[in-house]
């Protein structure tokens, strides 16, 4: 009886492990110079500065293609830290085939809130994309 309880364990928790992802190199990631940074106004317009403090990204395979968990930190930046306000963000993220044609697309567009007294405030949003295989993605602000 023992014997058989050990067995039945052992392909149970053997089989678990098929359910972890295999983890891939990821695919390039391109942020054109003009999408990379912007200037914009906030709701009380005020010029706040825009921009990417960093991205990490985890790619796991999917079949023929990637599935990539891109991690973005947007940094907001203003001078005039005398008021709280908002300023609208939207992000956009495209994967791109071989051919340069659209494969995935993801956006996210929120209000960045600036805190009064704060020059400087960051924040990280998390997107998920589909990538075909040696295709790369395009990511900027707007």
């Amino acid at each position: 009886m023992n014997k058989i309880l050990i067995i039945i364990l052992f392909l149970i928790l053997n089989s678990c492990s098929t359910f972890e992802k295999e983890q891939v190199k990821c695919p390039k990631i391109i942020s054109p110079k003009k999408a990379a940074e912007i200037i914009s106004n906030s709701e009380n317009n005020r010029p706040v500065y825009i921009g990417f403090r960093g991205v990490e990204a985890f790619c796991f395979k999917d079949g023929n293609n990637i599935e990539m968990e891109i991690l973005v930190n947007i940094r907001a930046i203003r001078n005039d830290t005398t008021i709280e306000d908002y300023v609208p963000v939207n992000i956009m993220m495209v994967s791109l085939d071989l051919n340069e044609k659209e494969f995935d697309r993801d956006g996210f567009n929120y209000s960045h809130f600036l805190l009064k007294g704060s020059r400087m405030v960051d924040r990280v949003t998390t997107f998920v994309l589909t990538v075909p295989n040696g295709g790369h993605v395009l990511l900027g602000i707007k």
